[in-house]
């Protein structure tokens, strides 16, 4: 059962990840997407691990009928997840109906995940069932988990494609069915078996071409589709035209006039511009219209060299040839990181991607403006662009934009916006021009080739009505500042995005409501008394106490430990390339956590006060662990992968140790814990990441959200 129960954890991991990239292609890249799938996981495993009697087992053969259907389930998914937008007739480049959305998540990812539930539930029970603990299946669930997290990564590492790593998820699931069995066990399962491992290895021998047509029926002009460890990278071409999309949603195409826009509205307000920054957008065309002004040096900062390599063979030769001049330099570098050691620039050009991520949130927040504020020179401007309706601005939108308008505020005294349907946002120390003549002369003067910007367009642009009427609107709007500890921003695109299939949602404003629900003595008095007599309840009655503990424990943890990744992530940037070292870290500090308890258990002359003992020791840690994440934040101690690491290991450990522990108070039967503990630690961790990244990180930031946390696993106490 050792075997069975690390390759559990292995699918289980690894075919997650695999599965929620597909979903993320599928639906333009919207992280939310990754938030109700992960959730649906969770949800479908603990569903699966509930069903069925305590009594019933499976024999062996059944439980390799289970792994072969998940195999071919897999592989069906992924046909069925880049199918989506043709099975439901979706628009090309429109979002599916939001059921409809929902209605695909649960079809991909219920029944394999309920699958996998089954699978732990019935293999633990025949683990238990010799003289084994639940704490013990866990660990080594959790140990497969580990190598499915490192199998992620390395994939990564080597450039092996998404598609790849599916065959060979699903390869490693059908050769485990077929080497791993008896000899007198020759069914018709080992001879499926061996149909689809012969298909996973001629399907490995000939990837790409299947992956291309796949990825054209969604893209009938594709040219070429590259998954990057950031993004999956596709390439249209139609008549001369090249579209580069990015998770499936429009990144740029060559023919707009959008560089031409940002970089020519900002540059008028220098005078003489010698030293350009760009940080991300250079393929598109702006360091092409950069180069009109033959500055002496332009400095590119890349995120995705992968980007690069694939996008620059099929743009425009006069693209080609702006990227390759003398003076273009280009930097493979995390913007962020990059400006802490650069020198001063007289323009530094925002082109990142909309904050709609935790990835793309960190270059639109008040810490982000000012490193860019100390690597601008007395007469440098900064300038950025945001993406918005051109003249009807809902709530969130407003509240969106005023956030980072109110950042880019608190750090630069001297902010305009130019409307458009993008909105260029400029900032300077020095006071910026906006007599419309003036700089309708300067950019006259240049004598630049342009195909949109003229004169008589800047005209246009500084005496039309939205010029006056948004920067008011942003100026009064009380929106709380972005900041990296309190990534408000990404919570407003969220919302956002949900508005556009539920219209009632526009002028919902959920950080009005925590502000005024925190105001509410009553109200929270109430919510506190709730949860006491919850708790108090489950101090009585044992059955909802180990319950409690254990579901408290995956919520609280999941809390945790997407705080201590998003603010990684905020300070390194290099989430993608590392997210396989920090889940590692995290299961196996679950690994280890569960086994050193059940060790602890098997010791000899313990006592009722011991057992007490380790309970509070476990839940007053994750207590202490989350009252410190203000003061390791503060003192920047969690930006290193190292340090990081070690304290996903501690919250591992801390909430495999509690599921354990649970699993021996008061138990005299291991068998009749097995599916209430594992579905209630799957459904407080599904709890935990949607609260965290929907609601607490977003509405409170993280100072508060540790705060909080800390105080329930204080109250968790009780239970003890």
């Amino acid at each position: 059962m050792f075997i069975y129960l690390l390759i559990i954890g292995f699918i289980s991991i690894l075919g997650q990840v695999l599965i929620l990239r597909e979903l993320n292609v599928a639906f333009f890249g919207i992280e939310l997407i990754y938030i109700i799938s992960l959730g649906f996981w969770l949800l479908g495993t603990a569903i699966g691990s509930l069903t069925g009697k305590r009594k019933f087992f499976l024999n062996l053969t059944q439980l390799k009928f289970l792994f072969l259907i998940w195999g071919i389930l897999f592989f069906a998914d992924v046909i069925f997840i880049r199918s989506i937008r043709l099975i439901f007739l979706g628009m090309p480049g429109a979002y599916l109906p939001f059921y409809i959305q929902l209605i695909a998540i649960i079809i991909s990812i219920l029944p394999i995940s309920i699958l996998v539930g089954v699978l732990f539930q019935q293999t633990a029970k025949i683990f238990v069932a010799e003289n084994k603990t639940l704490a013990k299946a866990y660990a080594i669930e959790s140990a497969g988990g580990i190598l499915g997290g490192i199998a992620s990564t390395l994939f990564l590492i080597f450039g092996i494609q998404n598609f790849e790593s599916i065959l060979l998820c699903g390869l490693i699931t059908f050769s485990f069915i077929l080497f791993h069995k008896r000899k007198e066990n020759k069914s018709a399962i080992s001879f499926v078996a061996s149909l689809f491992i012969i298909i996973s290895i001629a399907a490995l021998v000939f990837p790409s071409p299947l992956d291309f047509l796949m990825t054209k029926q969604n893209h009938p002009n594709l040219v070429e589709v590259k998954d990057t460890p950031y993004s999956r990278i596709t390439v249209t071409s139609l008549e001369g035209q090249i579209s580069v999309f990015e998770n499936d949603a429009l990144s740029f195409e060559t023919e707009s006039t959008s560089a031409e826009e940002f970089v020519h509205l900002t540059l008028m307000h220098h005078q003489q511009p010698s030293k350009v920054l760009v940080l991300g957008g250079g393929m598109e065309g702006i360091i092409y219209e950069l180069s009109k002004y033959k500055p002496e040096k332009i400095d590119y900062v890349e995120l995705n060299e992968k980007l690069i390599d694939i996008t620059r063979k099929y743009l425009p030769e006069d693209f080609k040839r702006s990227i390759t001049n003398s003076n273009v330099r280009i930097i493979i570098d995390d913007p962020r990181i990059f400006l802490n050691t650069c020198l001063e620039y007289d323009v530094i050009l925002i082109g990142m991607p909309e904050p709609s991520s935790g990835l793309t949130n960190r270059f639109y927040t008040k810490e982000f403006f000012e490193k860019c504020f100390a690597k601008l020179n007395d007469k440098g401007i900064i300038a950025l662009r945001l993406r918005s309706s051109e003249n009807l601005w809902t709530l969130q939108l407003t509240k969106r934009n005023a956030s980072i308008y109110r950042a880019l505020k608190s750090v630069f005294p001297n902010v305009i916006i130019l409307p458009g349907t993008t909105n260029i946002i400029i900032g300077s120390y020095d006071k910026l021009e906006t007599n419309d003549k003036i700089l309708a002369e300067r950019l006259t003067a240049r004598k630049l080739n342009t195909k949109l910007v003229s004169p008589q367009y800047v005209h246009y642009i500084y005496t039309n009505d939205r010029f006056i009427q948004i920067s008011d609107l942003l100026s009064k709007e009380n929106a709380p500042i972005n900041t990296d500890v309190k990534p408000i921003c990404y919570q407003y695109t969220t919302s956002i995005w949900l508005s556009k299939f539920f219209p009632d949602f526009i002028q919902t404003d959920l950080s009005d409501f925590t502000r005024s629900l925190s105001k509410n003595y009553f109200a929270m008095t109430l919510m506190l008394i709730i949860i006491s007599i919850i708790f108090i309840a489950g101090r009585f009655w044992i059955i909802l106490r180990r319950w409690l503990l254990v579901f408290l424990a995956g919520f609280i943890g999941m809390i945790t430990e997407t705080m201590l990744i998003l603010n990684y992530q905020t300070n390194s940037g290099i989430l993608y390339q590392n997210i396989g070292i920090l889940l590692t870290a995290f299961m196996a500090g679950l690994t280890i956590g569960s086994f050193s308890v059940d060790k602890f258990y098997h010791l000899k002359n313990k006592s009722r006060f011991t057992d007490y003992a380790l309970g509070i020791f476990l839940i007053g840690s994750i207590a202490l662990l989350n009252f410190s994440f203000e003061f390791l934040i503060k003192r920047n101690l969690v930006t290193d992968l190292s340090i990081t690491s070690f304290i996903l290991f501690l919250t591992g450990f801390l909430v495999a140790g509690i599921f354990a522990y649970s699993s021996f108070l008061k138990v005299k039967d291991q068998l009749k814990v097995i599916s209430p503990l594992y579905s209630a630690d799957l459904l407080g961790g599904s709890a935990g990441s949607i609260a965290a990244s929907l609601f607490l990180i977003p509405m409170l930031g993280l100072l508060t959200t540790g705060n909080v946390i800390g105080i329930l696993s204080i109250l968790s106490l009780i239970l003890i």
